[in-house]
Parts: structure tokens; sequence; C-alpha cells
């Protein structure tokens, strides 16, 4: 096997310029990118089921020039880590969107991803009353146990992290360059604090890649994915902040949307939205409460400990629902975080599904039943 490390392979892959389909298939053939490197250099035929002509000279071709341009120190000096789409620590939540990244790079603790995350959106030319909601909502979830979501941009996002930070818990960016840029300038002390307050810095995009335009549109859809529901605080009708919305809808998940000014133009999305039925909101208690998060007695769990008294539960389910509050979770880290063997797991699983108490999403991946 090669002695190169797991993320300058999996750069490889992703800066090869293969089609996104190819690199899901590689990856779902081959289990990871170690194993397509040794098909590539020793077994090469094998590909060829896979990959035409023009795909083997891109992998050779990218495969030279990271190696060349000494792209193992610099992934060791930025303290960069990659996940692919089958990977454990690869978060749940992306593998059911419609097209979820096979690779992400990362920078800090993936951990701050685990739990109640919702993503909070909006323009880079917002307004100080914009920007000051933003940073106390923000804080506000951040103190109920809430992990902020965004893109890291000037304006909106930035507020959100920041609030994020403020409050107790950590933060989110999803770059829509390489993990090396400082993008943007303005925000490098940020970016030192997102990792010091265990937060974490995500991109799919590889070493030295731009913040090219075309990249945030793309980026927006991980942004969605990773959270449980999308808050939009200000944005213009024609913005990025819409392609985000476009993105949550199709993936199913719920848009909050804050009033703002209906005179400003700064906020005309906000009103066209509320106008076609998207939730309105002034504080984070009201998002709380909507998504069943608040923690008052009458309401704490209220979905779950019902349908406990109701099933007459064993142990064993009390020990997966336990396991499954916090959010969704893969078959293999149900394994790891109940203890049960994979048989019994299964079985119970299986029963839970009966009595509707646990959904089964594609990719053996389970969620409470809402």
């Amino acid at each position: 096997m090669t002695n190169y490390s797991t993320e300058l392979l999996t750069m490889w892959l992703a800066s090869s310029g293969l089609r996104p389909d190819r690199l899901h298939i590689l990856i779902e053939e081959y289990g990871c990118p170690e194993a397509v490197w040794e098909a590539f250099f020793r077994r090469q035929n094998d590909l060829r089921d896979i990959l035409n002509d023009t795909d083997i000279s891109l992998l050779g071709r990218q495969y030279h020039k990271i190696t060349a341009d000494g792209w193992e120190k610099r992934i060791r000096e930025y303290g960069i880590h990659s996940v692919t789409i089958l990977d454990e620590d690869f978060p749940v939540q992306l593998k059911t969107i419609p097209d979820p990244p096979p690779f992400l790079f990362y920078q800090g603790d993936l951990s701050a991803l685990n739990g109640r995350c919702l993503a909070m959106i909006g323009s880079r030319r917002a307004s100080y009353a914009g920007l000051q909601a933003t940073e106390d909502i923000a804080r506000d979830l951040s103190k109920a146990g809430i992990r902020i979501i965004s893109g890291f941009a000037y304006g909106i996002d930035t507020a959100a992290h920041k609030g994020c930070l403020s409050g107790s818990s950590p933060t989110a960016a999803v770059l829509g360059c390489g993990l090396n840029i400082n993008y943007p300038a303005e925000n490098s002390d940020l970016r030192k604090n997102v990792l010091s307050h265990g937060g974490v810095l995500i991109s799919e995009y590889v070493l030295d890649e731009k913040p090219l335009g075309a990249h945030f549109p793309v980026r927006n859809r991980i942004i969605s994915g990773l959270s449980d529901a999308v808050i939009l605080m200000e944005a213009q009708i024609r913005s990025g902040s819409m392609t985000t919305v476009n993105h949550a809808a199709d993936q199913s998940r719920d848009v909050f949307v804050y009033p703002g000014d209906p005179r400003s133009e700064l906020c005309s999305a906000n009103h066209m939205l509320l106008r076609e039925g998207a939730i309105y909101f002034t504080k984070a208690e009201d998002i709380l409460e909507d998504m069943k998060w608040l923690d008052k007695e009458e309401n704490v769990r209220q979905n779950i400990d019902c349908s406990k008294a109701q099933a007459n539960l064993t142990e064993t389910e009390k020990n997966i629902l336990s396991a499954l509050i916090p959010g969704a979770l893969g078959f293999d880290q149900l394994v790891n975080k109940t203890g049960l063997d994979t048989a019994g797991l299964l079985s119970t699983l299986t029963m839970m599904q009966i009595k509707g108490l646990v959904v089964a999403l594609p990719g053996k991946i389970y969620q409470l039943k809402q």
C-alpha cells in the first residue's frame, strides 16, 4: 500500500477533474481513496469498467501535479483532514440530500456537527439592524445548545458565527474555496476563534481553489444539507441566499424567515417568502418552539416521551431512542453508541419501525419519527 496520507489521496481524486458521479462510483466500488490508488497504479485494467481513457489520463496528470507541488506537506501544515461519504464520520444529514459531495475536507472538530444544527444565512450587504438581530438570535440559539452553520462570508454569515461563539455552542463554517485560502481576509481572527472554540471549517474544494463566484451556489447545498432547518435573516430576491433556500426546499428542510424592515430592499426576499408561507419568527424562542426543542418540562421531548409511555419500551429500545434524540445516525454509529451487537440492533430497529418510533432513511440511516 501507499505511504501517502488519506488526505492527499482524497485531494488527488477531488482535484482530478472527474465528474462527481464517477467519483461516487469509485468510492462505492473501492471503499476508500487508498484502494482507488492501488487499483490505478497496480491493476489499472480493473478501473476501465468505470473510467474511460480520458478519466485515467486526468488521474495520472493530477497525481504528478500534487506530488510535485508538495501537497502532502502543506496538508499537514494547515491541519486539513478528509472524510468520504462512506466514512462513519461523514455527516449523516448530508448523505440523504439529492447531490451529496463524495468528499469533505475540514479543519477543526467535525463533531461540532453532532446534535441540533441550524443554518443562518443572509446578505453580505446587510443592514445594521439585520446584523444585530442575527448576532443576538444566534447567541440565544447557541445558549440553548444549537450549533449554527453558515458560509463565513462578510455580513450576515459573520454575524451568525460571532453570535454562536458568544453563546455556548461551537459553530461550523462551510467555505467556497480551499481551506488554505484566507477568505474573506477580514475574518482571519474569526477563523481562529471558530477553531479555538471547538468549531469546524468545511469545504469540498481542494488546496489553492479560489473563491470563484460559481462555487458559492454549489456550496450552499452543503450549508442547508448539514442543518435541521434554515434561517433567513436578510436578503434580496436575487441573491445567493435564495439558492440556499431553494436547496433547503429540495432537501425538505424548513425555512424560518425573519421579517425585517418591509420598506427595505435588503429584506425583499424575506417578505416574498413570508407571503409564500415560510415560517415567521422574531426571536430564538419561536424557532425552538416550532422545532420542538424548548426545554420546558411540559414540552421536553413530548413526541418521544409520550411514545415511550404508549409503547412499553424495553431497555434496549430506550437505549436506542436516547442515542437518536440528538439527531439521525447511521447503523454503525448506533452500534457504537448503544453497545448492541449488529443482529440485536437490527431486529430491535425493525420492531421500533413497526411501532412507529423510528424511521429508516436511505443508506441505513435512522431517525426518530416526528
